[in-house]
């Protein structure tokens, strides 16, 4: 398709740069008369594991004490040196003195208990995504604070809404979902709940601006933007590679086009285990979703990526950045032998028409539906966050360029060749109605 010929060969966008600027301006505005940041000076941070020591260095690094509560001891100690690696890795650069890394270190307390939050003036919960233990931390946070302590839900995917129903005065609650690592990535999530206060929404833009992050509103919904475009960007990846191509095929493809990191060394460096947990719930929904078979087989396998040694790639001490490898390749193959798949060769063009397709469709579904407020708050998200080419603008400023009509074009293209057109590249009910009226 002429399509397809024209989105492989972009590199830039005319305005691109002047459009990204525009858009982290505006998403991340804050309101006049929204509370002081500086209000917020001691911060708790419930969970000990790499996104809450991120979290915690985040807030520590802007002058404010931090709690950081965990049960296990063997966890809170190995957050005090993950975090004093962080310091000493700041003193090297020169960003520090040995006074100014002391002083880091030692607005950073560990403790077992909940109770050490009853003077925090904010308090971000970082347990695990399964919703019963956030429904029961909540719960837990809401009984040891003050009245006026914000409390925040770092959350990727799962329901607000829920999450703020085990809170009796859930007007101080919001969603934030940071992103790796926290202490230096710039983007920043925040997602109201129902029954979010205006001035809670407020204060947590203002406190973002002040932590140097980037902040966009997102509606409540499954992902919120980043991880509800990661999701369709990586399961159409894994489609990929289901038919025909290697894990290594698709990163490099991508990369060569212009992405900062390919989607399979991006999952290893997450944690397989972790999306492949939001499958498992997902699957468990009434009507699940169409999901690709290949991700579960790897998580079954035991290959989470860079922290057990082995996922898409090998990693060891020649390749610490990870290689492909023979077993991975077996497992493909078995995989698709097991779901008849006859597979075939998938060359670059093909991996970066479908899956950036992907990303503009799924795009203009959030839209349709009202899950962002603008185009320009989606392409501030993914451009920011998961490395989408700066010099495109985002999905949605590239869906410009390319129109929307031949961007559904190549949804049904792809649906064709894929053999997915009526699950995976079914267009989402609320984008076929638009398309209907249009």
């Amino acid at each position: 398709m002429k399509a397809e010929d024209r989105l492989f060969a972009l590199r830039a966008v005319a305005g691109a740069a002047g459009y990204m600027a525009g858009a982290i301006a505006r998403a991340s505005a804050v309101p006049d008369g929204a509370p002081d940041p500086a209000r917020i000076a001691r911060v708790g941070v419930l969970g000990a594991g790499t996104m809450g020591r991120g979290i915690a260095m985040a807030f520590a690094q802007t002058g404010r004490e931090v709690v950081l509560v965990d049960p296990s001891e063997d966890a809170r100690a190995e957050a005090m040196t993950h975090l004093s690696a962080l310091a000493e890795r700041k003193r090297s650069k020169g960003q520090l003195d040995e006074a100014g890394r002391a002083a880091l270190m030692a607005r950073i307390r560990p403790v077992a208990g909940l109770e050490a939050f009853s003077d925090a003036d904010l308090v971000v919960e970082v347990v695990p995504e399964v919703m019963a233990l956030k429904q029961k931390v909540m719960a837990g946070i809401e009984a040891v604070v003050r009245p006026d302590t914000l409390i925040t839900s770092n959350t990727s995917t799962l329901d607000v809404d829920a999450i703020a129903s085990a809170l009796r005065f859930p007007a101080r609650f919001i969603g934030t979902h940071f992103f790796m690592p926290a202490q230096v990535n710039r983007l920043l999530e925040l997602v109201p709940a129902s029954a979010t206060a205006d001035g809670t929404t407020a204060a947590a833009l203002a406190l973002a601006r002040d932590l140097g992050k980037q902040a966009v509103i997102a509606a409540n919904g499954d992902g919120f933007i980043g991880n509800r475009l990661f999701d369709r960007f990586h399961q159409e990846a894994m489609y990929v590679v289901e038919e025909g191509a290697w894990p290594e095929d698709v990163d490099t493809a991508l990369e060569d086009w212009g992405m900062a990191i390919g989607p399979f060394r991006a999952l290893d460096l997450v944690g397989n285990d972790i999306p492949w947990g939001v499958r498992r719930q997902r699957a468990e929904r009434a009507v699940p979703p169409p999901q690709p078979r290949i991700g579960d087989a790897l998580c079954e396998a035991g290959w989470h990526g860079q922290k057990c040694g082995r996922g898409w790639y090998l990693y060891d001490s020649a390749t610490p950045r990870g290689r492909p490898y023979a077993d991975v390749h077996a497992l493909i193959l078995r995989e698709a032998d097991a779901m008849g798949i006859a597979r075939r060769r998938i060359g670059a063009r093909e991996i970066v028409g479908r899956c950036v397709t992907a990303l503009m469709a799924e795009g203009l579904a959030m839209l349709a539906e009202g899950r962002a407020a603008a185009a320009s708050d989606i392409d501030m998200v993914y451009v920011t966050g998961y490395g989408f080419p700066a010099a495109l603008g985002g999905p949605m400023r590239l869906c410009e360029e390319i129109g929307r009509g031949e961007t559904i074009a190549l949804t049904r293209h792809y649906g064709e060749i894929s053999g997915r057109a009526g699950t995976a590249w079914a267009l989402p009910q609320a984008l076929a109605q638009a398309e209907a009226m249009a």
